[in-house]
């Protein structure tokens, strides 16, 4: 694979700017839900959040500005690697299978925190028992590790998966060999 760093650092300030803004949508929602009747800190809280959205979009439009300041004179330097773009793809969905565990055994932690400190307010009340709606969140975090997981330790399958599927009207190299020498 041959790329140079002026590429690779726009790709990077790309997947930045996508995150930077889905951060955004997700806080002015919870905002918005969570919108206590307080309309000055929702009207600060969203402005915010349109800032992040705004330097999202920015980021995402003209990200060569920003990865020409960062390289300067080496943007034009050559990056060569011999990686092969399988090679690529399966390191690509196991580094988001391990993001996905990370965010799922940290979910589930700072979660089970809450419901500690949930249910020892709860002693309180009538029932005494957590909402059911706390435990989807506890189902939620754990199939999102599980899914990590599968992800992480199933690249390889998979990256053979997305070829097969690319070649789906042709019959695969595999295929043919093995009905020509069923014909023979």
């Amino acid at each position: 694979m041959k790329t140079n760093l002026h590429t690779v650092l726009c790709t990077s300030i790309r997947l930045g700017a996508v995150l930077l803004a889905v951060h955004a949508l997700e806080d002015a929602a919870t905002v918005v839900a969570a919108a206590d009747g307080n309309t000055h800190r929702l009207f600060a809280s969203l402005l915010f959040d349109a800032w992040y959205l705004a330097v999202g979009v920015v980021l995402w439009l003209w990200p060569g500005a920003l990865a020409w300041w960062a390289s300067s004179r080496s943007g034009g330097q050559v990056l060569e690697a011999p990686i092969g773009a399988d090679e690529l793809q399966r390191v690509a969905l196991s580094v988001l299978g391990v993001w996905q565990v990370v965010q799922g055994v940290s979910g589930l932690l700072s979660h089970g925190v809450v419901m500690v400190f949930l249910h020892d307010r709860m002693t309180d009340y009538s029932t005494g028992h957590l909402p059911p709606a706390e435990w989807r969140w506890v189902v939620f975090y754990v199939l999102q590790a599980l899914a990590g997981a599968a992800v992480a330790l199933g690249a390889a399958g998979m990256v053979n998966l997305f070829h097969r599927l690319r070649r789906f009207p042709e019959a695969s190299p595999a295929t043919t060999e093995i009905d020509a020498d069923a014909v023979r």
